[in-house]
């Protein structure tokens, strides 16, 4: 028996493999880059930790974290509306940062602090007791 080969046929079918596998990456390169655009920018966010004993009392330590230098406001309010204070507003360094909160100026309740960044607002539950 002789084998046939259709060398037209073989290269038809080469041809489609190979730009159906072209066709393939150049989707997948661009959806890569599409999911990469829509990623939020982890350099722009901050980290507002809870306190570490609850309940609050005295002087507490709030513990932020920041990618980089950048401009925060830390404010203190209460569930009823009666107390909204502003604690800090300045530009925190890269890293950790330590703000020390006294408890004792406000009565014994439950309580929010809040940051605040240009592009995040973060908030946590405090409860003080003095």
């Amino acid at each position: 028996m002789l084998l046939v080969l259709d060398i037209k046929q073989i290269i038809l079918n080469i041809s489609w493999g190979s730009f159906t596998i072209l066709l393939f990456f150049i989707g997948y390169r661009f959806l890569m880059k599409r999911m990469k655009r829509s990623q939020l920018q982890k350099d722009l966010y901050f980290t507002l930790h809870p306190i570490e004993k609850e309940p609050a009392t005295g002087t507490v330590q709030l513990f932020l974290e920041t990618p980089n230098s950048m401009e925060i406001e830390l404010s203190i309010y209460s569930t009823d509306q009666t107390v909204d204070q502003l604690i800090e507003h300045k530009t925190y360094k890269k890293g950790g940062n330590i703000i020390q909160l006294d408890t004792t100026v406000f009565k014994n309740g439950i309580y929010f602090y809040q940051a605040k960044s240009a592009h995040q607002k973060a908030r946590k539950k405090i409860e003080i007791k003095n």
